[in-house]
């Protein structure tokens, strides 16, 4: 039907107009109806300085190529947005076996959107091979990328993983701490209880107490947890905390 209603030349003349917007609906009905013949004029817009353009031109070519079509993040500069990953995660189905290469490279872009897209893709394909990579990245200047990077890991966790959340906990920013308990969580793993009940005791931020009150309940504290909260020498914060963590449990 899209040729016999010369749809094709329609979706053409848009590719070719100067308007962004029928541009990149141009790309998008091209990509749709699978015209292969129209690959080298929609990569051409990939280096489109309009963003509606080279964003479609980005999903197109990927949608054709799947993963040998995220090429252009070698030396893409310009920000992907989070529905842009999205939209590109969803468009890769595999990854070849020799695709190390251009994942360490994306992983050392100065571009921080193309790292944390990066750490999405080894993340849905449990790419495990690169763990050591993502945890360097607990040192990056971005405190998005390491949040990313620690949900990463969690994701290809192997056995070293909590000790390694743990040993770098008090060089990570709030943001990045709360997210690696969040981390422990999910691993439920009772390698943490010590750590996390000295953190509910010690640490200065109320948001890290009530973090690690509520991963102490999902390791089955409890009962820890109440008989601390009605100590006389409890403050009244700790106590309000734990209470908070315990209604949560029950919710």
């Amino acid at each position: 039907m899209f040729q016999d209603f010369k749809l094709e030349d329609e979706a053409w003349r848009k590719l070719r107009h100067r308007k962004a917007y029928l541009v990149a609906g141009g790309v998008q009905e091209l990509a749709a109806m699978n015209v292969e013949s129209a690959i080298p004029e929609i990569t051409a817009k990939l280096n489109d300085s309009r963003t509606a353009v080279y964003q479609e031109a980005q999903y197109a070519i990927v949608t054709f190529k799947g993963y040998e079509g995220l090429g252009f993040l070698d030396h893409f500069d310009r920000p992907l947005s989070d529905w842009q990953q999205l939209r590109l995660l969803f468009s890769i189905h595999e990854i070849p076996e020799l695709s190390e290469l251009h994942v360490d490279t994306w992983l050392k872009s100065s571009n921080d959107s193309v790292v944390i897209f990066t750490l999405r893709l080894i993340r849905k394909f449990r790419l495990m091979t690169f763990y050591t990579e993502v945890f360097n990245l607990l040192d990056h200047p971005s405190t998005k990328v390491r949040i990313q990077a620690i949900r990463t890991l969690q994701a290809i966790e192997n056995s070293g993983t909590i000790q390694q959340f743990i040993q770098n906990f008090d060089l990570q920013p709030i943001e990045v701490q709360i997210e690696i308990l969040k981390a422990m969580k999910i691993a439920k793993s009772r390698e943490s209880e010590h750590f996390l009940k000295d953190q509910l005791w010690n640490h200065s931020q109320v948001s890290i107490k009530i973090s690690a009150a509520e991963v102490l309940v999902v390791l089955g504290e409890e009962h820890y947890l109440r008989e601390i909260s009605q100590r006389e020498d409890t403050y009244d914060e700790l106590t309000q905390i734990i209470k908070h963590a315990l209604q949560e449990k029950k919710c």
